[in-house]
């Protein structure tokens, strides 16, 4: 066993010394901010975790049970990424809409650079690309194969006519991110004032 875990720590340094370095930032659980440089996120059995190197040079792999989030810059971008826990397994989710009602996250995948997933691909079913974030920090799959059933049901009772157009021409899978726009200014709109 001990073999075992000096050799996943070897595998996990060699890939960070071969990853590029990002500046940026862990925040973890009780709410410290580390700034260091982000290396890469990798996927294992649990989920995935991500490889940080602090200030001082430091390489640490953490996974995504020990802190809240991490976040970077590249090419003027930034990056963020929360730690959620669905299905028995933990991930670091990347913001893609943040909105007062309904959030959308995105699984890191390997359209980037920093991110390792061969290992997912290894999965028997792997995790859905996109999550909804809603409540305190309640988390709704989103799966390609039944999006209509899963969207129309979640939107039932609080848009009901938004809910009947998925589906349609402008509320399929790939406008999930309009559709999560429209959600978050309807209810934007219904708020009361005083």
């Amino acid at each position: 066993m001990r073999t075992f875990y000096s050799l996943l720590l070897l595998l996990a340094l060699s890939a960070t010394l071969s990853a590029s370095e990002y500046r940026g930032f862990l925040l973890t659980r009780d709410g410290i901010q580390l700034t260091g440089y982000f290396n890469l996120i990798q996927y294992s059995a649990t989920g995935n975790y991500i490889t940080f190197t602090n200030d001082f040079g430091d390489i640490y792999s953490i996974h995504p049970m020990l802190v809240r989030g991490f976040g970077f810059s590249k090419d003027g971008t930034s990056f963020r990424y929360i730690s959620r826990f669905h299905n028995g397994q933990w991930y670091f989710l990347r913001e893609e809409v943040y909105g007062r009602t309904l959030r959308l996250y995105r699984l890191p995948d390997n359209d980037n650079n920093w991110v390792d997933d061969s290992l997912l691909k290894l999965y028997t079913n792997p995790p859905p690309t996109f999550y909804i974030g809603y409540g305190e920090g309640k988390l709704l799959p989103v799966p390609r194969v039944g999006f209509k059933r899963t969207m129309r049901d979640f939107l039932a009772t609080a848009s009901p006519e938004l809910a009947r157009k998925i589906g349609k021409k402008g509320y399929r899978y790939r406008d999930l991110y309009a559709i999560i726009g429209q959600v978050n200014e309807l209810t934007g709109r219904q708020r009361r004032r005083l």
